[in-house]
Order: C-alpha cells, then structure tokens, then sequence
C-alpha cells in the first residue's frame, strides 16, 4: 500500500506545472488527478468579474455539478460528504480546484494529505503562468505601442520631408533673388531699399539655417543620416571653409587665422560631415567673437587628427559646459534671444562626430574666450573598437577610396550571429560587410564574452591566428572546435589532437565567406 501510495504521489506531483499555459498545465494535472486518485470528475474554476467560478478547464463528465454552491468554504484543503459522492475541495491563491469522487471505500485521508504537500507547487505553477500571461499581454500592447510609435515617426518624417520641400524651396528663392538684388548693379535702387533686401537676405539664411538644423537632428533622431568613409583630403576640404567663411569675418571686422599641419596627408572619413562640423562651429564663434579673432588649427596627433577653433569672444561660465552640447541648450537664455540659433549646432556636431568615432570638448574662460577641439580617426585602422552592426553592404570595397557605408536605419532581424575574435574589422571590411547580408556580426575582445552568446545562436566564430597568444587560442579550440575559422598566412598549418578545424587564409576573403555560410 506505502509504495502505491508513493507511486500515486509521485505522478500526481509531476503532472504539476509542466507547462506555462494555465489552461494547458491544469488540463495535464487534472487529467492525472483523475486518473490516479479514482476521482469521476475534477474542475478547476476561477473567478470572474461578478464574483461568480467559471470553469477554466475540466477532466471527467458530471451532470450536477456547479462549483458556485461550495464557494462559500475558506479552508485551503475541504472534504465535502454528501449522500452520492464525495468532493475535495482546494483552494488555491488564485481559484480553486475540485475533486469528485463517487467511491466510498477510497481512503481520503491520505489524499487530503497528499494535496496538503501539493498546495505550494500549485500555487508557483498557478502564479508562475499568471506572470507568463501577464508578460505576453504586456508584450502584445509593447508591440501594438510600438506599431503606433513607428506610424507617428513615419508622419513624422513624411511631415519634415514636406515641409523641408514646402520651406526650403521658396526660401532658396527669396536668399538667391534678395542677393542678387542687393548687389544693385542697375543702380536703380536707394541706400534704404538696399538695407531692407540685405535684411531679407540675412533673415532668409538665418531662417534656412534653422530649418536645416531641425531637419538634422530630425534625421539623427530616426537613424536617417547615412556615413560615407572615404579618402579625405583634409587640408583641401578645410581651406574650402576657411575661405567660405572670410568674408563673413571681414564684414563683421573679425580676423580669422587658419593653421594647418602639413606632415597630415590625408584621412578616411566623411568629407561632408567634416564639412559640417566645422562649419557649425566657426559659425558659432562669429557668432559670440565680437571684434577679436577667431583661429581655425589642424594637427597631427599619431593616429588622430585635431581641429580646434579658438575664438576670442564671450566665452562661457564654467557651471554652463556641462550642457553645452545638450540639444537646445545655450550657455545662457538671453543667448537666444541677443545671438538667435535654436541651439542645435553644438548637438549635431556631437551626434555627427559619434558616427564618425570622433570625440568634442570644450574650454573656455568668460570674457577670455572658447576653444572646441574634435579629434577624428585619421584612417580604418583607429576603429578596431567600431560597433561591427552599423557596417553596411551597400558599397563595392573594391574601390580605392574604400567607402564604409553605416546606416542605422536598418531593422534589426533575429540571424545566425557570426563572432569576430579579437580582430581587426579594418583588415577584414570586405568579408565583414558581405557577411552582414545573412548574419548578425558580433565583435568580442575576450573568450568571456563569447560565452555571453548562445552556444546554440552562434554559427562561426572568426579568429585571426596573429591576434591571440597560444593558450588563449587552446582554450577556445577546446571549447568551440566545431565552429572555429582561423585566418592565417600559413596554408600549412596543422593543430595537434588531430582536432580537425577549418583554416581560411587571410587573403582569400571569398574563400572565408563561403566556409561561413556553408557553401
């Protein structure tokens, strides 16, 4: 009898919680309560909005049953005798469970028992899929939210597109027309007449200034910017805005000083955003110079290069640097209101030069003057530590100019994660970037931080045999051997234990790619 017992006890235990579907668990308890303990018929009910049981799953038949007529019992475990039948009730933390039996010679103290020790797995089975329900409800509105929020940044963007065309195009006509007027070459026009079309022309620009300042942060916000890495002639590119903005210093009576390091021959980067850094920041620093001077220098730093404007104006009280580049923040509130700006620019510059892995930072001393230095990587080889996820596939590398496009607009897909070792992805972009078209890249630096991704989730991990110490490539041999491509000059090269792994040579980068992908 102790070892039926047992056998029954251990059954019943074991049908407890074996799925996280409420209705799904109870159907599977229910069904071997029944069986076990020689019950007719079993329910499990919870209550509804009104305070009525309604049944949520069942296992057996019977005709007169109805659990609202035993809902007044409080005790946690209650044996109902009645003249047919016996019923077990259990009440668990969230609804209750009912046994119907119709066999009067069955023992039911050992059940009642029995369910006593069952009480608190119940109730962790019951809560445990409440939480799941919860979680999966909770994710359904996550999603529908998400759906709405992707809805109104698409308005958002087709509203911004409009009005950039609705704006920009009238305006680009006012600033071309009130400039060329202004010049007056037919002389048919008054001092006064002159003075009002170079205030139109002023406010025209200022107004286009702004209106593109909101259309780029616009685009930084939604990921929209594309980054094109390309070779930079940067004394070139930076004489091109040395001399745009001369004459706007001229007119104010503003010296600008422009000093360039010439052992810099050249960089990869994005020659438009340099552009446009740069431009914002001599803007700002006419901006507040007032009469003095304003120095535009370039140096070489090793494997950086360093553009720093110095302007000898306002400057800036050192509690206000911390927010200096925080969106729409100046300085100081009348800053806006004596100087304009939206204050943007220094945000943008910020935002621009995180797609470029550059850095800002700013000192400066009121009344003395505010110096912005922006380091910039001076080729591929400084980005070893460049997020792999923002590569791109949208450009032919075979290009001497080898442009990198990142654009972060892309939807992330769930894919074969690929993990790159403790290498160099400059030395690799082709196989990197092709790779991208099918799998989700993964740089790690550390044979721990392999293990942070799923065994199962991981289809090659690459690593460049000139990159790692010995013991450092046994350890990963012996725990991922099936998966491994080393990359190596040696077409020779063998591995002790006979352990067999697949060696790719580093300049075979379709080779490489068609080992990964199994072709």
């Amino acid at each position: 009898m102790l070892v039926q017992n047992l056998a029954i006890t251990y059954k019943c235990y074991s049908s407890i919680g074996n799925s996280l579907d409420l209705k799904e668990m109870m159907d599977e308890t229910l069904k071997t309560f029944v069986s076990e303990t020689y019950a007719i018929f079993a329910q499990y009910c919870i209550k509804n909005k009104d305070g009525f049981l309604e049944k949520l799953s069942s296992f057996g038949k019977i005709d007169d049953f109805n659990p609202n007529d035993y809902s007044h019992y409080e005790d946690e475990i209650k044996l109902i005798v009645e003249e047919n039948r016996k019923i077990l009730i259990i009440k668990l933390h969230f609804g209750s469970l009912f046994l119907v039996t119709k066999n009067m010679e069955v023992q039911c103290s050992f059940f009642i028992s029995m369910f006593e020790s069952f009480l608190q797995k119940l109730n962790m089975s019951v809560q445990a899929c409440l939480n799941v329900e919860k979680l999966k409800e909770t994710n359904k509105l996550l999603k529908e939210q998400k759906k709405a929020l992707r809805e109104a940044n698409k308005a958002k963007d087709d509203f911004m597109a409009n009005m950039s065309h609705e704006l920009k195009t009238p305006l680009n006509s006012i600033n071309v027309i009130s400039s060329v007027m202004k010049k007056n070459k037919d002389g048919s026009l008054n001092e006064k007449q002159i003075k009002n079309l170079e205030i139109i022309n002023s406010c025209g620009n200022y107004l286009l200034t702004l209106i593109n300042d909101v259309l780029d942060i616009s685009k930084l916000e939604a990921g929209r910017i594309n980054t094109i890495f390309t070779k930079v002639i940067l004394k070139q590119t930076l004489t091109e805005i040395y001399e745009m903005f001369l004459p706007q210093a001229k007119e104010k009576g503003v010296k600008l000083f422009f000093n360039f390091d010439d052992s810099i021959n050249h960089i990869y980067s994005d020659d438009h955003k340099i552009k446009q850094i740069v431009k914002n920041l001599l803007s700002n620093a006419l901006k507040f110079v007032g009469d003095g001077s304003i120095y535009l220098d370039v140096k070489d730093e090793d494997k950086y290069v360093t553009i720093s404007v110095k302007d000898e104006g306002i400057g800036i009280p050192k509690e206000k640097l911390e927010n200096i580049f925080d969106r729409f923040k100046q300085a100081d509130n009348t800053t806006t209101r004596k100087y304009g700006g939206t204050g943007l620019g220094l945000a943008i510059c910020k935002e621009l030069l995180d797609l470029l892995k550059g850095t800002i930072y700013v000192k400066s001393e009121v009344d003395v003057g505010t110096t912005f230095y922006v380091t910039i990587p001076k080729n591929l080889d400084n980005l070893e530590h460049m997020d792999l996820l923002d590569l791109n596939n949208d450009h032919d590398l075979n290009n001497s100019t080898l442009p990198l496009n990142i654009d972060k607009s892309t939807e992330n897909e769930i894919k074969e994660k690929v993990i790159v070792y403790n290498t160099n992805p400059s030395e690799f972009f082709k196989m990197i970037i092709d790779l991208q078209k099918d799998f989700e890249i993964i740089q790690v630096f550390k044979k721990y931080e392999i293990q942070k991704v799923a065994n199962n989730e991981i289809k090659k991990i690459i690593i460049d045999i000139d990159t790692v110490d010995k013991d450092e490539l046994n350890g990963i041999i012996l725990e991922y051997s099936e998966k491994l491509i080393i990359l190596t000059e040696d077409e020779n090269l063998k591995f002790s234990n006979d352990i067999e792994i697949d060696v790719a040579l580093k300049n075979e980068i379709n080779s490489i790619n068609k080992k990964i992908k199994g072709i």
